[in-house]
C-alpha cells in the first residue's frame, strides 16, 4: 500500500514513516508543505494519504478535498491539534474518511486507517 504522509513537524513525520516501514506492508512517501505534498500526489498512484491541518503553505483539509477530488478511492486522513467539533464534522461532510487529534496513539492510528497491524 503507498502512503503519503504531508506534516511540517519533522519528529512526527519521522515517527509515522518509521512506523509503517517497519510494517513492511507499505511504501511510505513524505512532503513537509501542501504544495509538496500535491505535486507528489499527482506523479504517483497512492493509495492513503495522511495530512495535518495546519501546513506552512496552506491549511490541510483543503489540500485533501483537492486530493479526493482527483482520486475519489483514496484513503483520507487529516491530522489536527486541535480538538474542534465543527472541524471533525467538516471533514466527514467533504468525504474525508479519517480524523486524527495530536498526540494520537498507534491503536487510534490504525483504527482511522482501518488496518489491523500486529
Amino acid at each position: 500500500m503507498k502512503v503519503l504522509i504531508i506534516e511540517q513537524e519533522k519528529t512526527l513525520l519521522q515517527s509515522l514513516r518509521n512506523y509503517l516501514e517497519y510494517q513492511k506492508k507499505f511504501e511510505v512517501s513524505w512532503a513537509h508543505s501542501g504544495r509538496e505534498g500535491i505535486s507528489l500526489w499527482k506523479k504517483e498512484p497512492y493509495d492513503m494519504v495522511l495530512c495535518s491541518e495546519r501546513l506552512p503553505d496552506g491549511n490541510g483539509l483543503e489540500i485533501l478535498k483537492t486530493m479526493i477530488e482527483q482520486k475519489p478511492g483514496a484513503v483520507s486522513i487529516l491530522m489536527t491539534a486541535v480538538h474542534d467539533e465543527i472541524l471533525k464534522k467538516k471533514v466527514f461532510q467533504a468525504g474525508i474518511r479519517g480524523y486524527l487529534e495530536k498526540p494520537f496513539d498507534l491503536q487510534q492510528l490504525e483504527e482511522v486507517m482501518g488496518i489491523n497491524l500486529p
